[in-house]
């Protein structure tokens, strides 16, 4: 099953839609605003090697960095309307899972729609159970139905394949690379990118 192949009619700018609000459910997530509730989880998890390898976050990360990202970051995006992070939520039990965002949002006003580009970092005791493969491709075909976007861009330090396979699990092209795109620890890297149209969505 694929999204609709066509915008909506009249899709609503950055501006004039609320994002502070949205909340998204699948049968096994629950995708909500960060809390204070999860700032803990948030520092346990951005220990983690990977996530500080790959993600830009900083490091080493505290507890400070965290309420910083729950109070301040994550909000900010969500209200002037650039953007969302959503916390990635085990719908049973609660358990914070991971972490995606939709960013850089633009052109949302378009006939031709807008686009986006997406984020995410597993939990390291939650990879391996398909969660962060859920959640993308939930909050892409949002993107795409709620917010009219044409196309849905991925980028990646270029070796992130646990990214890579989550990104093409979902129906995302790697389109190439481009050559120290990223500056990551004050060093430049090559960055994979992709791309995701409205109708390549992949249903699990």
């Amino acid at each position: 099953m694929t999204t609709p192949a066509h915008a909506p009619a009249s899709p609503p700018t950055a501006q004039a839609r609320d994002l502070t609000v949205v909340t998204l459910r699948t049968a096994r997530l629950v995708l909500r605003p960060w809390a204070e509730a999860d700032i803990d989880a948030i520092t346990e998890a951005c220990q983690d090697p990977l996530i500080q390898r790959y993600v830009p976050v900083p490091a080493p990360y505290t507890r400070a960095h965290a309420e910083v990202f729950v109070r301040v970051t994550a909000p900010h995006v969500r209200a002037v309307g650039t953007g969302l992070i959503f916390g990635v939520f085990a719908a049973g039990t609660g358990e914070a899972v991971g972490s995606i965002g939709l960013h850089e949002l633009s052109r949302l006003d378009a006939p031709y729609g807008g686009a986006g580009e997406i984020g995410y970092w597993a939990a390291p005791g939650a990879r391996g159970r398909g969660y962060l493969t859920e959640a993308v491709r939930e909050v892409c075909r949002w993107a795409f139905e709620e917010l009219g976007l044409a196309r849905i861009e991925w980028l990646a330090i270029a070796g992130n394949e646990a990214s890579w396979r989550v990104a093409e699990k979902a129906g995302f092209t790697r389109e190439g690379t481009l050559r120290a795109r990223t500056v990551q620890r004050g060093v430049r890297e090559d960055t994979w990118i992709g791309s995701l149209l409205r109708t390549e969505l992949r249903s699990a």
